[in-house]
Formats: C-alpha cells, structure tokens, sequence
C-alpha cells in the first residue's frame, strides 16, 4: 500500500507539473512555423523509435540532441510540443503491447518537464531561438545542456526508486553512467542541429542525420560487444555442463541468483557484471576433471576429493588472461572458500574472501541443495534456506546469506517456496 501511494502521489505531481507546462506553452502553437515543427516531431519521433539497449533493459536514443536542437530553434515552449506530439507517437507506436498505460502517461510527463525546464532556463540566461552565439551565450548553452541531463536523472531515478525499490547508486550505475558519454557526444550535434537548419533549412538536415547516426551506431556497437561476450560465456558454460544431465542449466541459474543477491545488496554495474561472467564460468575448471569423478553417485575418495579441490584453481587460471574476465578470475579462485578458514585452495576466511566469490558460493550451494543429483534428491526451497541460515557466519558470509532470503521472498525464484 505504501509502494501504491508513493507511486500515485509521483504520477499525479509529474502530470501536474507536465499538464502545467503543456497549457503554459498552448498559445506558441499559434505562432509556430508549421513545417519546422512537423520536422522536429519527426525527427524526435524517429531518434526515439532506435533505441539502444543498455544493462536491465534501460535504453538510450538520440533524441536528446533532437529536443535540444528543437530549444535552439524554436523556443522552449513550441518545443514542449515537439516533446509531448513525439513521444505520444513512440509510445503509441514503438513500445510493446502490454506496456502499463500509466508508465506510458509517466514517460510522456518526463520528456515534457525536461524540455521545459532546460529550455527555461537557457531563454532565461539570455539564450534567443533562432539565434545562435556560442561566445555571447556559452554559459546558456552549458546549462541547458546540464540541466536537462539533471532531470532525466532525478526524474527517472525516482520513477524507477519508488516502482522498483531500486538503490540511487544501483539505477545510476546501471543506467546513466553508461549514458554520460552518450550525452557528451550528443550534446555538440544538437547545437550542430541547429546551426545548420537555421542556416540552411531542412535540406542541410540531411548532412545532419549522417554523424547523428554514426553516434548512435558507435554506441550501439559498443552495447553489442558486452551483449557478444555475455553470450560467449553462455555457450561455453552450456558446452561445459552438456555431458552431465544433473548440473544442466546449473551455471545459468547460479549467475541469476548471484545477480539477485548483488542487486539486493546495491553493488554497482561493473561488479555486477564481473560477477554474471564469473558466476557462469565458476566451474570451469571442472572441464580437467575425469567425468567418472563428477558423475561418481556415492561418496569421494580421499584422493578423488582432492581432485575436485584442484577445479577453483585451474578454472581462474584458465580465464585470468582475458582481459574482459581478468577480475571474474578471483571469484572463481574463491568461490569455495569459508568464512571460519576451512574453505579451498587457499584456507581464505573472513573479509578475506572477495565479496563476489562469497555471493557465488550462496548462490551454488543453494542451486546444488534444490537440484537432483545422482547421490540424492533435490531439497525443498525453504529446508535449503534454513540450511544456509544455519552456516551463516561459518561457511558463509552473513550478510550475503540475508540478501538472499530477501530475493527468494520478493522475487519468488523458487515457485512456492513461501506459500
């Protein structure tokens, strides 16, 4: 209920300040060049519809050199126009089906308040549609530039803070850190925008539209290459657990829950990251283990044991000289560490012990204890729970052991594991 009335009291004071600025800016239609207008709608409409993806879904467009490019030309108030008839076209006809009707309206509000609150305040510091002076005007432009930049952070930030009880420094890591250099470089191609329609209309667009796209395709490559490495790791963990029916899917559902717990406990974008490559490679190193070993459906030999407690170890030492997976090698060393010393191949314990190999190692056992395996059944969820509650401090890092507890009952990762 408290989640509902934050949320209800955010939209209804976004759709009141957004619904304050469309009516403030109604009579500039009356007074705006019709063919100008249409092309920045439509190029805003455009820019908006060719996302690119970032981590967790979030995207970013090009259409913030659009809205400001519209600022310079036409004035803030036409351009909370552009805003609302372009953004009402991509949520309309861009976004998917069953995209909630009330996110739409929200996403709408934020495009409004952010071209009217940047666009303000450059008019207000001396800044002219329609006519461009980067020396007489140059601290206009930087705060248009800042400003509109701060509220898409603060107004996405809190969206997404009170809709997904997300961390501050969890969304920002995970979204606008990735989006500051997308901003660096599309804030000189809005001015560019600019300049060249005022002074060589819409056919100068065209020589426009070519480093607009070349911005977005750098970036796009950019997000496709962490996408290729993901999946890279992906299919050598499916090849590696192929030959065992019994660890099948292991890997994967091991980073899942791994990411969980990370989120949970509000670690940043790039831990998160390292984290996912080395929770799907943890047993990589298994790959020089005889399969009789790992198949075997009775208890380990003393000397077959001490073969298993070779596989951290050879599986860091088999990732350590890729560049990209250089950190995940310490996750991978580790995993099998315990807090009180007794762990391998080092004996680490405590702090000792890097908070990533210590969220793998929750995250394994628990995949292991509610899976079957050729020496026994799979454990109900909450038995696996408790038994993980009950080594907290011990084998495991307490800490990490409570961040999964929440994820289990909020997420519900295991189906009816708290009716």
């Amino acid at each position: 209920m408290i989640k509902n009335s934050k949320q209800n009291l955010f939209f209804i004071l976004l759709m009141a300040i957004a619904g304050f600025f469309l009516l403030h800016s109604l009579n500039s239609l009356l007074h705006i060049d019709t063919k100008t207008f249409v092309i920045f709608v439509g190029l805003a409409f455009l820019a908006e519809i060719l996302p690119v993806k970032l981590v967790n879904d979030a995207e970013v467009t090009v259409g913030f050199a659009v809205f400001i490019g519209s600022i310079l030309v036409l004035g803030y108030k036409a351009s909370i126009w552009v805003a609302f008839f372009s953004e009402l076209l991509c949520e309309i006809r861009h976004r998917v089906p069953n995209y909630a009707f009330l996110k739409k309206i929200t996403n709408i509000g934020i495009y409004i308040i952010m071209v009217a609150g940047s666009g303000y305040i450059y008019e207000k510091l001396g800044g002219v549609p329609g006519n461009i002076n980067l020396q007489e005007n140059l601290s206009s432009f930087i705060a248009l530039i800042i400003t509109y930049f701060l509220l898409n952070v603060g107004l996405v930030t809190t969206a997404l803070t009170i809709i997904y009880k997300k961390s501050i420094k969890y969304i920002f890591s995970t979204t606008f850190k990735w989006a500051l250099p997308n901003y660096a470089a599309l804030a000189p191609l809005g001015i560019l925008l600019a300049i060249i329609y005022i002074n060589n209309g819409a056919l100068g667009l065209l020589l426009f539209l070519i480093p607009l796209l070349v911005a977005r395709h750098s970036f796009k490559l950019y997000m496709d290459m962490k996408k290729v490495y993901l999946e890279t790791i992906q299919a050598l963990a499916t090849a590696i657990e192929a030959k065992d029916p019994y660890t099948r899917g292991h890997s994967e559902r091991v980073a899942k829950l791994a990411v969980a717990i990370a989120e949970e406990l509000r670690m940043d974008n790039d831990f998160i990251s390292h984290l996912q490559y080395a929770a799907l490679l943890h047993d990589i190193g298994k790959i020089g283990i005889p399969e009789e070993i790992l198949n075997k459906p009775c208890k380990l030999s003393e000397d077959e044991f001490s073969k298993i407690k070779t596989h951290p170890a050879l599986g860091a030492s088999i990732v350590k000289n890729v560049d990209f997976l250089a950190q995940a090698s310490s996750f991978i060393m580790y995993h099998h560490e315990r807090m009180d010393g007794s762990g391998y191949p080092m004996g680490l314990k405590g702090k000792e012990i890097p908070l990533g190999a210590q969220i793998i190692a929750v995250a394994d056992v628990f995949d292991a204890l509610t899976t079957d395996r050729p020496y026994r059944k799979a454990w109900n969820p909450k038995d696996a729970l408790a038994e993980l509650e009950r080594n907290s401090g011990v084998q495991f890092r307490p800490a990490v052991i409570k961040a999964l507890k929440k994820v289990l009952e909020r997420e519900k990762i295991r189906e009816n594991a708290f009716d």
